[in-house]
């Protein structure tokens, strides 16, 4: 699954999204790497309905096992966050090296802040939405792992106007 492809799957099937994490900071204009596409999606059942007929399209399959329709069920993201602190539901294709996927179950902040404070970038000739600076300053603050350091500096260079990869 190319990234692109991903994208036009999700467009053609109207699934509600904004990009969030690596990519969306490399959208902003540090050039860094990443391994995956992070989404936070409308968490309703219409768009999970139609994300999740994309994913299938896509070929991805749940990192765990469970059946991809389990993302539906609002009474088990909740449980797996209590008991085992999951955030993000990811997919992946299933060949070795395959693309990954992950959705954000509980991110901090809510889709509805990110869609309208999001920022419409080109990405492969696609139309996509991004998750605004300081949206992704929020989520990378609360993530605080080494590479959210080095986005949150970078984020605050591109703030000020500064070539965060100076």
């Amino acid at each position: 699954m190319k990234i692109a492809e991903l994208l036009q799957s999700l467009t053609e099937g109207q699934v509600q999204y904004v990009l969030v994490g690596g990519l969306a900071v490399q959208l902003h204009g540090f050039m860094r790497s990443t391994f995956d596409v992070d989404l936070v999606l409308a968490m309703n059942d219409e768009n999970l309905v139609r994300f999740i007929a994309v994913a299938k399209q896509l070929g991805l399959l749940p990192s765990i096992p469970v059946p991809i329709d389990a993302l539906r069920n609002a009474g088990q993201i909740e449980q797996w966050y209590r008991e085992k602190g999951m955030l993000a539901f990811a997919l992946r294709e299933p060949q070795v090296g395959g693309g990954v996927v992950d959705v954000l179950v509980r991110p901090e902040v809510p889709f509805e802040q990110l869609m309208e404070n999001a920022v419409v970038g080109k990405l492969f000739e696609r139309t996509v939405l991004i998750a605004s600076i300081d949206d992704l300053l929020k989520m990378k603050r609360v993530a605080n792992r080494p590479k959210d350091l080095l986005d949150i500096a970078a984020l605050e260079k591109i703030k000020r106007g500064e070539d965060p990869n100076v």
